[in-house]
């Protein structure tokens, strides 16, 4: 689907045979680029190129220049910087390169205004290796560190010997990759109704169908239920009368405004999945975002989930929710009994707001510090503690699936003992086939828990039929 996107940044530098031509001119790398957009289900109309593809300054974006600018009722969703160098000029301008797309960045990552408005931003890099040796590696490290710092949420890197032959010598920066995910997450931030109602959204309909962003379509009935990040309120959509929970975010930094937009777009992308908790509609400022009204949290089901039956079954729920952001290579990283929300009898886990992206696709207000999620639940390489071991790495680089399978380890050593787990101390339920079950998924080292979903529900599954035998 990307070829043509590849074949005009090939053409790019190809003019015949095997010379390469001086990259001053990529218009057509951005109208390939739009055209793959638009293919994708972006309306043309929302795209802006040449001198009016900025991002506003009245959004306190910086009002900083882009080669694609996607705006949508005026709201700014993203943006995408091109850059192509070759030759000796390569080598002599990376640093200057380097410098502006860091500069560019900031400019929008860096503000606080508008309530923390954050849109998604693409870096597509075009370099010709000439004879200069020391480029890639350079420019490879400036682009892991792009990352790293979060300042783009979507990276494409190509490059091109005097061979002519087109190259993306990074796992993760293809160009296929990047207009991919690109555009699903674009339109996963794009204020309207989703794409494809599922039997299990069908009660819902109404609802997403009228999706427009706007507070006024609900009601709001009760005293809200206040956490640290958002309060949530009982509410009804006044068109269908049907009953929705309205969340809404209680600070106004660009960090808060950021966290609840990862948490718009990863629960809009994964909707049709039976156990994730779908967003029905949101503001697009990400203030605020309406979700089903939940018949209860695992936390408030204690009792139920003391029975293994009604354990093993949620635990399997999240854990199919689990799998699905893991194959999206996203980690959530706060996996606990208030997360976890029983919707019409079915078990579904919600709030996306600490997802860890992998490499190339977090954004830059994801980064919380040395400690993130829930003590007791987090695992010792993202909470860091006494009882902790040591890591090489920081809490950011170690976000892999066993992280949450620890959280759901403990989760379900929270249900069977009744008590509420401290950080990094183990704790562990008295009788089989839950003690093994939970000890395999909580190891202090990550390499001793199980590497993935599927092995975990293995080891559930062995552990129960050892358990049926006996």
């Amino acid at each position: 689907m990307a070829g043509s996107l590849t074949a005009a940044v090939r053409n790019h530098w190809v003019t015949s045979g095997k010379s390469v031509r001086s990259p001053h001119h990529i218009e057509s790398v951005i109208e390939s680029a739009v055209d793959a957009l638009v293919e994708r289900g972006i309306d043309r109309s929302w795209i802006q190129t040449g001198r009016k593809a900025s991002l506003p300054a009245s959004f306190g974006l910086g009002n900083t220049r882009w080669d694609i600018v996607i705006i949508k009722d005026e709201i700014p969703l993203g943006g995408i910087e091109f850059t192509a160098q070759s030759g000796t000029s390569a080598r002599m301008n990376l640093p200057n390169r380097i410098h502006e797309a860091t500069s560019r960045a900031l400019a929008v990552r860096s503000s606080d205004q508008n309530g923390g408005l954050q849109p998604l931003l693409g870096l597509f890099i075009m370099w010709e290796q000439g004879s200069g040796t020391s480029v890639q590696p350079r420019l490879e490290a400036a682009l892991n560190q792009f990352l790293d710092d979060e300042l783009y949420d979507e990276i494409a890197y190509t490059t091109c010997n005097s061979d002519a032959e087109l190259r993306e010598p990074v796992e993760g920066m293809s160009v296929q990759r990047f207009i991919d995910r690109f555009s699903r997450r674009l339109l996963a931030r794009a204020v309207g109704p989703l794409e494809v109602v599922t039997p299990i959204l069908e009660p819902y309909r109404e609802v997403i169908e009228a999706a427009r962003g706007e507070k006024k379509d609900y009601s709001l009935e009760r005293v809200p239920k206040q956490g640290g990040q958002a309060a949530v309120f009982r509410g009804v959509h006044k068109a269908s009368g049907i009953e929705i929970a309205f969340k809404r975010r209680l600070s106004q930094w660009s960090k808060a405004g950021a966290r609840m937009g990862r948490e718009i777009e990863i629960a809009r992308i994964l909707s049709a999945h039976p156990h994730v908790m779908p967003v029905l509609d949101f503001e697009a400022q990400h203030r605020w975002f309406i979700m089903p009204l939940a018949d209860a949290t695992a936390e408030e089901q204690f009792l139920q989930l003391k029975d293994p039956t009604h354990l093993h079954r949620m635990i399997k729920s999240v854990a199919s929710a689990l799998a699905e952001a893991h194959r999206h290579g996203w980690r959530h990283r706060d996996v606990k009994p208030q997360n976890i929300l029983l919707l019409h009898g079915r078990w579904t886990l919600a709030d996306w707001g600490t997802v860890r992206r992998p490499r190339g696709q977090t954004t830059f207000a994801g980064r919380t510090g040395a400690h993130i999620g829930t003590p007791g639940f987090a695992p010792p390489e993202l909470f860091p503690g006494p009882h902790a071991p040591e890591f090489p790495a920081g809490p950011h680089d170690l976000s892999v699936p066993a992280t949450d399978i620890y959280s759901l380890g403990r989760v379900a050593a929270w249900a069977l003992t009744g008590q509420w787990p401290q950080a990094n101390i183990p704790l562990l339920p008295t009788e089989e086939p839950w003690r093994t079950i939970v000890e395999e998924a909580t190891q202090h080292k990550i390499e001793r828990r199980p590497q993935s979903i599927a092995e975990f529900l293995a080891i559930i599954d062995r552990e129960h039929g050892k358990a049926g035998r006996s």
